[in-house]
């Protein structure tokens, strides 16, 4: 993940290899669910226990996050001094601006831990973010629909149904529950009181449709679209509806609500609108060939 912004050519056919190694694919969206729907559920009912594992994972992947958000434009303001690399046992190669780095990093995850403050929490969520958006991606709106339509009716399920099976809001009892950084705080301006209030957009609703967005630049990107009228700016402009409409109904009822039933569509309608109108609904089902995959699709002499 540690990129540097003036990659070589060589480089940067490294980092396409890499990226799509991360690609999801159809199976995984069900396991993506499944997977998340059973951590929910231990968290829920070991909550205790879990919170003292789950800060520990989180803080040593934020850690990591923080770095790679960071080492590009450090690496770019130092004029690439340290990057040079040293051969570190099990670990290979890497550069030294990664160990000037660190230390950095570790200390502000220490002092979001000791002080629990909102705007180190939103810094380390936003760098898990990127961090996840860099790591994984959608190569097909045929990926795309199956990961945010499963994501849909899981949010309905687990925030609207699951207080009637087990005896408590599950998703708002872990969110509100854990004090990791899976979620961005968001300070409520007309709120009354001493102390500070707060909404909150869990990272899987900013993931999650994220993942769909960085698809839909690569595609404006892949078919020399302008990005001001393209696929991205339409799902774009479809994501801010969707999270607007969420927040005002958040706040207007004080009752939580899933945000993927207004993401979902707010997004995917947008997307398949603009598909339908240039014709290419059946070409982005299919979606975006990699270098690799069209050199192993060509016909050998």
């Amino acid at each position: 993940p540690f990129l540097d912004m003036s990659a070589s050519s060589a480089e940067v056919m490294a980092y396409e290899e890499a990226a799509e190694a991360g690609e999801m694919q159809l199976h995984t969206t069900f396991m993506f669910v499944i997977v998340a729907s059973c951590s929910l559920v231990l968290i829920f009912y070991f909550m205790s226990a879990m919170s003292v594992l789950i800060t520990v994972l989180f803080s040593f992947i934020s850690s990591l996050a923080l770095g790679a958000l960071f080492y590009p434009y450090v690496d770019r303001y130092t004029d690439n001094r340290y990057s040079r690399e040293i051969d570190v046992a099990y670990l290979g190669p890497i550069p030294i601006l990664v160990f000037i780095m660190a230390p950095v990093c570790i200390l502000a995850v220490v002092t979001w831990l000791l002080t629990k403050s909102w705007l180190l929490n939103n810094l380390l969520a936003f760098s898990l973010i990127i961090f996840f958006l860099t790591s994984v991606r959608l190569s097909s709106l045929k990926v795309a629909m199956s990961l945010l339509t499963l994501a849909f009716f899981y949010d309905i399920f687990w925030v609207f149904i699951s207080s009637s099976i087990f005896g408590k809001n599950v998703m708002v009892t872990v969110a509100t529950g854990l004090n990791v950084p899976i979620k961005i705080l968001i300070p409520l301006m007309l709120a009354t009181g001493k102390s500070m209030q707060f909404t909150l957009i869990g990272l899987g609703d900013i993931v999650l449709p994220g993942l769909l967005l960085c698809f839909s630049l690569r595609l404006d990107d892949t078919k020399g679209i302008d990005k001001k009228q393209g696929y991205f700016a339409a799902t774009m402009a479809g994501y801010c509806v969707g999270l607007t409409m969420c927040e005002v109904i958040v706040g207007t009822l004080h009752v939580a609500q899933p945000a993927m039933i207004y993401l979902v569509p707010g997004t995917l309608i947008p997307f398949l609108l603009v598909a339908n109108a240039r014709g290419e609904i059946r070409n982005t089902w299919e979606g975006i060939k990699s270098h690799h995959r069209l050199e192993d699709e060509m016909p050998h002499p």
